[in-house]
């Protein structure tokens, strides 16, 4: 388990994330990372199986964090990066820290890379995706493992995972696992002109293919437990998007999805603070990763 609040480190991050405000680009990402850095426990805690191939591009490789002793569920956990950067472990720390921190709560972890723009536009993230839960349905089949497993994207990583949920053309066919609950992140849902450069270099620069190739279009009913979460500090825009996909699936479903709204966070902060004292986002997904156990139990 986490060790408990740092007080005064947890006062003085939220101060910092407040003084960065709803801004988010390269320079609060790099002050965000800095902020979190010294106060993350990346101690190795089970076996940890680096750069696994899923796939014949440099690009198709994931790492597993395993757990000591019997695994409670396994997440894959799938990174932003704006569609054109990103890491599962760049610099030894970020995303490092994610895995690390699933393995001391008892989970498996599974990080992947997936290919990026501009070189691999739509609907490659989300074909990678459904190449990563093959090796990842191969790998538990191989383990006997049946626990729970848990589908989670943050960013661009959301959308990958969103599009990989709703999405039969962009998959590229049916689910290659049966997946057991999904957290999403602020995510991008919805592609509207004018996008970004990121984004654009995904989605392509033909407007009029935006709508079919956004997540949001393809939203239907399903019973898998949904758990969408949004940075009180996200920008206005990216924001929204989590909102949409709200609407979206209460009408589908007739009901709300579970929703969590990380305050005090921003963009990035929610997944770097996971495995430092600052433990408010560490304990939603915690609660929601033990609420899918239990009803697949």
């Amino acid at each position: 388990m986490n060790a408990p609040q740092d007080h005064h480190s947890v006062a003085e991050i939220e101060r910092q994330l407040a003084a960065f405000g709803t801004v988010f680009d390269g320079e609060v990402l790099a002050a965000t990372r800095a902020l979190y850095r010294p106060l993350l426990d990346l101690a190795p805690v089970g076996e940890e199986r680096i750069d696994q191939a899923y796939g014949p591009h440099e690009r198709h490789r994931l790492d597993v964090y395993q757990p000591q002793g019997l695994s409670r569920a396994t997440a894959v956990y799938v990174h932003g990066g704006g569609f054109v950067a990103g890491d599962k472990n760049g610099d030894g720390v970020y995303y490092r820290n994610v895995g690390c921190w699933l393995a001391r709560q008892g989970f498996t972890a599974v990080l992947p890379n997936y290919r990026l723009a501009t070189t691999h536009g739509w609907p490659a993230g989300t074909q990678d995706l459904q190449a990563v839960l093959q090796w990842v349905q191969q790998d538990r089949e191989a383990q006997g493992d049946a626990t729970p497993l848990v589908l989670w994207g943050q960013s661009a990583g959301a959308c990958h995972v969103a599009s990989w949920l709703f999405d039969d053309a962009a998959r590229g066919g049916a689910p290659a696992a049966r997946v057991d609950g999904v957290l999403l992140m602020s995510g991008l849902y919805r592609a509207e002109a004018p996008l970004p450069a990121g984004p654009k270099a995904y989605f392509g620069e033909d407007a009029v293919l935006y709508p079919q190739r956004s997540p949001l279009t393809h939203v239907r009913a399903l019973d898998t437990p949904l758990c969408l979460a949004v940075a009180e500090l996200d920008p206005g825009w990216i924001a929204e998007q989590t909102y949409a996909l709200a609407h979206a699936l209460t009408r589908a479903n007739g009901q709300s999805p579970r929703f969590v709204f990380n305050r005090g966070h921003n963009h990035v902060s929610t997944v770097q603070s996971l495995g430092s004292p600052q433990q408010d986002v560490a304990g939603e997904v915690l609660r929601f990763m033990a609420a899918v156990a239990d009803r697949a139990a």
